[in-house]
């Protein structure tokens, strides 16, 4: 945080008390936009340069020390997976997954669907009987 100065209270431009000229209200406001000129420039320093931290620490591969790891810690790692098969097994992983995940929305489409058939099929039954019982009925009045 050494590269952000001090922190200032920023007053309004539009105050309330009565100013005496315009001459004082315009140097003001000069004093005031170069006054913020300058902070969106120190901010934007302050990030391009953690940025370029981000970047470097990115960049920089973390490297082992292996004089303080003993002789079974050493094979462990020599016969461990790789960056690279470890990505390769993940990246099989998510294609996996994503097929597994389409297919399993594909399903619960189709039941959603033969759900909504079958409570149709099952509304039309109930009026059918309905209409054959007040036809029966009709027919037997009559």
């Amino acid at each position: 945080m050494d590269h952000i100065g001090a922190v200032r209270r920023r007053s309004s431009l539009f105050s309330s008390t009565p100013v005496s000229g315009s001459v004082s209200t315009s140097s003001e406001q000069l004093k005031y936009e170069k006054q913020l000129r300058l902070e969106i420039k120190q901010w934007n320093d302050l990030l391009r340069a953690k940025y370029r931290d981000l970047q470097q620490m990115r960049a920089a591969s973390a490297v082992v020390d292996q004089s303080v790891l003993t002789e079974e810690q050493k094979r462990y790692l020599a016969d461990g997976p790789t960056v690279e098969s470890y990505l390769a097994e993940t990246e099989a992983f998510d294609n996996a997954l994503t097929a597994y995940i389409e297919r399993k929305s594909f399903l619960l489409q189709r039941n959603a669907h033969i759900v909504h058939e079958a409570k149709v099929l099952v509304e039309l039954k109930l009026k059918d009987s309905i209409a054959n019982d007040l036809l029966a009925n009709d027919f037997l009045n009559s």
